[in-house]
This record gives structure tokens, C-alpha cells and sequence, in this order.
């Protein structure tokens, strides 16, 4: 009995001391998942921090009356290339990011803030698993808020006295993404930079400042997609995408809203559109379509319908069996994402033969810009009308 007493105060002491010693050799124990990423995007009115995972993991986040956040990841391993501090400017609320292993299987990133007192909500999404903060300068949200995830963040009604004159065109897809694919091979990814570039040029023969998210075969995720059009303080964001069906008879024109209803099919479309499956399509991103409807619903509700209206309508005059599918609502990420207003078109299903056939056709593709082009032009001018009346 003394010997395994003896053994005991032996043993402990170097379990201890070997643990200690391979957290701080790096020393990665097996069946961790990994950090992949530690991103930072500055927008607007907040900083967003997304960490990516390459597993769904359990995470809490906790943070402390000293100006910290910080977000304790289990069974998750953060390699030295992600340990490094990342400095933001003055001013976004945040003064750095850094990252490290708490324990031997719990990874931990730490936000240093500029005050004590900062709106935030956690959130993941998956497809890959991502945990995202949004940090909002600001005093602190009651305890109401707090425990109410789909509150609203109030933000500046700022499209009320603004005019559009900065327009980001989103080609969706790209990359080792290729989007849909038709029965013939068509990328969806090729014919939405095609679209997404003649509609860039239309704009800026008309006085407008457009920028693509894009303007090669390269993947960008959702973040940075978004990202751009935050920074260059766009006044209208556009995600262009061409749609796939189970059903090969479907065809036909639509554009979405953000929202957190949707039916089957919608479901079907934001699933592809927001890389995930329908299965996948949970509480959570639901929870997300919520946050910012009051922000900018407002703005984004006419500039769905006059671009849907006139894209049809100009798809139309050339081909009489364009069909109009409406304008609909769903919780498509890249849209929740952009802090303007901001609506997704989808311009055929590749998925039908005949359609596919269209969105082949540069000649068809020239007019569907013209169309998209031509709908924002006018949403412009009926904007510019209501500033102008509401002074």
C-alpha cells in the first residue's frame, strides 16, 4: 500500500510535467481537429472574426470586465502559424487577434478590445464549420439582449439621404467552386463572371463606380465576398448565380431577398448557394436572416423588384418563353453578410435543357447584363427621386 502511495506521488507530478512540456513543444495529441484560418473583416459599424475549423467542434465564448473576448474551442488543435497576433487599425474596435492552446485539447482565440463595453454575438455556420463573432463598438447590450440571440443590432438608416453611386457585382462561385453544371458541361461560375463583367461595363458607361467581387476563376468564400463590398462602402450589392433544380422541366427567372421563411425549393437554392445542404440549413442561419431585416429591407425590397422587373422584361422582347418566377425571400448568407442593400439574381436553371442552351448563348448572356444593368440604373433614378422628394 506505501509503494502505490509512493508510485502515486511520483507518478502525478511527471504526468503533469509532461503535459506541460508537450503543450509547450507543440506536441499534438491525436483525434484533435485543426484551426484552418483566423480571419478579420472591418465593416462598417463592426469588425467580424471568423475562425475556421475542420470539424464541427463544441466552443463557448466568455468575455471579461478587462476589454477581452475570448473563445475557448475543444478538441481543437491551433497550429504556430495561427498563434501569431493579427494588429488592426485605430478605431475598429479591436486592437488585436491572437490565438493559442489553452490545454493539451482546448484551442483558444483571444480578441483584445479598446473598452470594456462591447456589443457582440457568437455564432457558427458550417460547410466548413466557422465560429464568427461580430464585435460592435459601443456600450454594452442589456442582459434582455444578451440572452436573445435574434435581437436586432440597431444600425444607421444612412440610405435615407444617400444616393447609389458605388455598386459591387458579386459573380458568385469561382475557383475549385464551380457552382451548377449542366447536362452539357456549362459552369455556372464561367457564365456569372460573364454576366457580372457586362454589367460592371454597362454601369460605368452610365456614371456609375462598379467594382466585381471577382474578375477571375478564383474561390472566394462568402466572407470575403461581402468583405470587399463593406470596405469600398458600397451603396448597392448585387451576387449574380445561375440555378439548378432536381426537377429539369423547372425554368425561369427569380431574385431573393433576405429573409428567414422559405419554402422547399428556396431551401434548395440557399442550401447550394450558401455551400451547405438542406439538411444543414438550421436554427442558427434562420437566426442569422433575422438579425439586420429592419437595416436595410427597406431599400433591398424596390431594388429586387425593379431589377427582377426589368430583367425579365428585357430577357422578354428577345425570347418570348422567358419565363418570371418572382421575386422570393431566403437566408443566403452572402446577403446577410453586406451591410447595404443587397439581393441575389439567379438568371436560369442549368438544370433544363433549354435554359442551359440560353446561358450558353453569349448573345443571351449580353442581354440578361443589360437587363440586370438596366435595373439598377433604374433603381438609382426612383431613389434619387424619393431623396429628393423626402427633403
Amino acid at each position: 500500500m506505501r509503494a502505490n502511495r509512493v508510485s502515486r506521488r511520483v507518478l502525478w507530478p511527471a504526468l503533469i510535467l509532461l503535459g506541460c512540456i508537450s503543450l509547450g513543444a507543440g506536441v499534438r495529441p491525436p483525434g484533435l481537429a485543426d484551426v484552418r484560418d483566423v480571419r478579420t473583416f472591418p465593416h462598417r459599424d463592426f469588425v467580424r472574426v471568423v475562425v475556421e475549423v475542420s470539424r464541427e467542434v463544441p466552443y463557448q465564448a466568455h468575455m471579461l470586465k478587462d476589454g477581452r473576448l475570448y473563445i475557448d474551442i475543444e478538441e481543437t488543435w491551433i497550429g504556430k502559424s495561427h498563434r501569431d497576433p493579427v494588429t488592426l487599425e485605430a478605431g475598429q474596435g479591436i486592437r488585436r487577434v491572437r490565438g493559442g492552446q489553452n490545454t493539451l485539447r482546448r484551442a483558444r482565440v483571444v480578441m483584445d478590445l479598446d473598452g470594456p463595453y462591447h456589443r457582440n454575438r457568437t455564432y457558427s455556420l458550417p460547410d466548413p464549420f466557422r465560429i464568427v463573432t461580430d464585435l460592435y463598438p459601443g456600450e454594452a447590450r442589456t442582459r434582455s439582449e444578451q440572452e436573445d440571440p435574434t435581437a436586432p443590432v440597431q444600425s444607421r438608416s444612412e440610405f435615407d439621404s444617400r444616393p447609389v453611386r458605388r455598386v459591387v457585382i458579386d459573380p458568385g462561385h469561382g475557383g475549385k467552386d464551380p457552382g451548377a453544371i449542366g447536362t452539357r458541361g456549362t459552369r455556372e461560375k464561367d457564365v456569372v463572371l460573364h454576366v457580372a463583367r457586362r454589367v460592371r461595363d454597362r454601369l460605368r458607361a452610365s456614371g456609375l463606380e462598379a467594382h466585381l467581387t471577382r474578375d477571375s476563376d478564383v474561390f472566394l468564400s462568402l466572407e470575403e465576398r461581402t468583405a470587399r463590398a463593406n470596405q469600398l462602402d458600397a451603396d448597392v450589392f448585387v451576387s449574380i448565380h445561375a440555378n439548378a433544380s432536381r426537377n429539369r422541366r423547372t425554368r425561369g427567372l427569380e431574385t431573393y431577398l433576405l429573409d428567414r421563411r422559405y419554402d422547399g425549393q428556396t431551401a434548395r437554392v440557399a442550401a447550394r448557394e450558401n455551400g451547405t445542404t438542406v439538411e444543414r440549413l438550421n436554427d442558427a442561419q434562420r437566426i442569422l436572416a433575422s438579425v439586420r431585416l429592419g437595416y436595410n429591407e427597406r431599400f433591398a425590397v424596390p431594388l429586387a423588384r425593379q431589377v427582377h422587373r426589368t430583367l425579365y422584361q428585357t430577357l422578354k422582347r428577345q425570347h418570348r418563353e422567358a419565363r418570371d418566377l418572382g421575386v422570393k425571400r431566403g437566408p443566403f448568407l452572402v446577403l446577410f453578410m453586406a451591410d447595404m442593400p443587397a439581393i441575389l439574381v439567379e438568371t436560369g436553371f442549368l438544370s433544363n435543357r433549354s435554359e442551359e442552351k440560353w446561358l450558353r448563348d453569349r448573345e443571351v448572356l449580353d442581354t440578361i447584363a443589360e437587363g440586370i444593368a438596366a435595373g439598377i440604373l433604374a433603381y438609382r433614378e426612383d431613389h434619387g427621386r424619393r431623396l429628393v422628394a423626402g427633403r
